[in-house]
């Protein structure tokens, strides 16, 4: 029986889009969310797919302390949210079995997705 789970993240980077002819070319900030969803089975075990800590700390460690209260410039150079969730999957995948998605909000409003098909 296959299921999916997913964990939400929150974290504030900073960014500028160079290539972009409107006001996020300027410097400006962003209180983003991401959603990490993985696609497994259930141990049967433990009953679980895996353990919401464990995801946890692999996403902080692979990408999010190198973007939360950072600059996204610093080490990319065309920090568009798709381009930024390319980044993250990119990351994640060999560090989470089972990655299906991740979804990131810029705002509230607007939300890109990344998925395994």
């Amino acid at each position: 029986m296959a299921m999916e789970l997913s964990v939400d993240f929150h974290f504030s980077s900073a960014h500028r889009l160079p290539y972009y002819n409107g006001p996020c070319f300027r410097l400006h900030g962003h209180n983003y969310k991401l959603q990490v969803t993985l696609q497994g089975t259930p141990n049967p075990k433990d009953g679980m797919i895996r353990d919401f800590d464990e995801i946890r700390a692999r996403v902080w460690e692979s990408v999010l302390t190198q973007c939360d209260h950072h600059n996204l410039n610093d080490f990319m150079d065309n920090p568009t949210a798709e381009n930024l969730i390319v980044w993250m999957w990119e990351k994640l995948k060999p560090q989470l079995e089972g990655l299906k998605e991740l979804r990131l909000w810029e705002t509230p409003e607007y939300c890109v997705s990344y998925r395994d098909v």
